[in-house]
């Protein structure tokens, strides 16, 4: 369950705290695990992820927001 979370302490680099930057970490994240550890090319992954995970929103409390992806077992399992 690949997760992306916002800065605490706000804008920094010119990227401000809010979902978006959560939900670009989570598909970085997202992203990076299909490549390293299942093989997967990158833009493959990233066509899974767009047909087949779902995203959700994990934490809007505090100053930290948070997205986590939702990437099904069983689509890499052998039947």
């Amino acid at each position: 369950m690949p997760i992306g979370l916002s800065d605490p302490d706000g804008s920094q680099n010119g990227q401000i705290n809010d979902l978006n930057i959560a939900m670009r970490r989570a598909v970085v994240n997202a992203l990076d695990f299909l490549q390293d550890d299942l093989g997967m090319d990158r833009a493959v992954a990233y066509a899974y992820l767009s047909a087949a995970a779902d995203f959700e929103i994990s934490q809007v409390v505090d100053r930290t927001v948070g997205v986590h992806g939702l990437i099904r077992k069983d689509h890499f399992t052998a039947q």
